[in-house]
């Protein structure tokens, strides 16, 4: 994922000028970023089926209404559809560049590729809470393949903006190859959850702001970054940051963002024991961000200069710092996983709602934008870290009665 997001970003700077390439990259994070709210649905999926599933795989009864994560999605999937089109005024005119008559067809791009990607992550949900890794690891893999051949034909042929909105949205479709191609996965889109249909939808829509705040700070940054900038910023003058955020986020926060269920269900499994649970992919995080960060002084420069121009690559320090700072969000989203697999909804919000505010305030602050840029993502996320870790050790788990469990479950 990490790999094919680097890919995409790539062409599109040798195939688009420095304005069209910002546009794209704003977009891009955009979409990613509601994307990301999205997984909270994806999220409370994994984690209300895994929750009826004992440790040898058997499913274990659940009353009749219980949520059906496929049902609830359709509902999600309109409202969020809709949403993305009454929003449009809002965002559609400061991210597209004039004259080019992108408003109406990005609207439309970014709407239906919100509803498909809201089928994407209920079935995604599902796979991970069966444990069918592989079938989510292809599904995964198709999604990002699809966006680089897109974009190397789009490049190859001269195509130009519009190409490149297509190529961010297209890939959320790929859900339907799995109805399409492996009819031997489609049982799983028929599992429920361990609680009410009401309950789900509550539970989901706590974990998609947390989620959403989560994807803000990874995906997102460069919406975030270009809104706080001000209105008198010239055209493409956020380039080289924003390519800068992109690109030294990727290789850690990509893939444990894609891969996050698996945390979920690591957790689910551990909840009597949940913060130390937590130690050893927060060590394993810690120390790939500050090896990387080491890395990226001496190389990302060079690297970024064989395939951009000058004028998008940020300075060694910045490079280096921005792929240290990543660590920070990395463990925000472990410590998140934690509290959301302990049934903790309103801690999972909270320990992200504090992060993003604190990573406006400290964007808002009169200095450079890579200073700026530094500063919110090295600093907001550990806030939130802090939220999540005081009152799981004060007070680990709160789990309350379930449908399931009145039908004779013991947890």
């Amino acid at each position: 994922m990490a790999v094919s997001g680097y890919a995409v970003i790539v062409v599109a700077g040798r195939a688009l000028d420095t304005v069209s390439y910002e546009a794209f990259s704003v977009f891009w994070g955009l979409f990613f970023a509601l994307a990301g709210l999205i997984d909270g649905l994806l999220q409370e999926t994994t984690r209300s089926v895994a929750a009826r599933h004992t440790p040898s795989g058997r499913s274990l009864p659940a009353p009749a209404s219980c949520a059906r994560p496929m049902s609830v999605a359709v509902g999600f999937a309109v409202t969020i559809g809709l949403l993305a089109v009454a929003c449009a005024p809002l965002w559609s005119g400061r991210i597209l560049p004039d004259g080019e008559n992108l408003e109406v067809p990005g609207v439309i791009l970014l709407a239906v590729g919100l509803a498909s990607y809201t089928f994407q992550a209920a079935v995604c949900g599902l796979l991970s809470a069966a444990t069918r890794w592989t079938t989510f690891a292809w599904l995964i893999s198709v999604d990002s393949a699809v966006r680089i051949l897109l974009a190397l034909l789009a490049w190859a042929l001269g195509w130009h903006l519009l190409a490149f909105l297509l190529v961010t949205v297209i890939g959320a479709a790929t859900w339907l190859g799995l109805l399409l191609l492996a009819p031997a996965q489609r049982d799983v889109l028929r599992e429920v959850g361990d609680v009410t249909t009401g309950e789900f939808i509550r539970r989901t829509v706590k974990a998609m702001l947390a989620s959403g705040a989560n994807a803000v700070l990874i995906t997102g940054f460069p919406v975030l970054i270009t809104f706080t900038s001000g209105a008198d910023v010239a055209p493409g003058a956020l380039a080289a940051v924003i390519t800068a955020v992109t690109l030294t986020r990727a290789p850690l926060l990509v893939p444990l963002q894609r891969f996050q269920p698996a945390l979920i269900v690591h957790f689910t499994q551990h909840r009597d024991r949940i913060l130390r649970a937590c130690a050893l992919p927060s060590a394993i995080i810690v120390g790939t961000a500050a090896f990387g960060g080491i890395a990226a002084y001496w190389l990302a420069r060079p690297l970024m200069l064989v395939f951009f121009d000058a004028e998008l690559v940020s300075s060694p320090p910045v490079l280096g710092l921005l792929t240290a700072a990543s660590a920070s969000t990395a463990l925000l989203m472990v410590t998140g996983s934690a509290a959301h697999a302990a049934e903790r909804h309103s801690l999972y919000l909270g320990g992200w709602a504090v992060a993003t505010f604190t990573a406006v305030a400290l964007l808002l602050i009169d200095v450079s934008p890579e200073a700026r840029a530094v500063l919110a993502l090295g600093l907001a996320p550990l806030a939130g870290v802090i939220v999540h870790l005081t009152v799981l050790a004060w007070r680990p788990t709160l789990i309350p009665p379930s449908p399931a469990d009145s039908s004779g479950r013991t947890r």
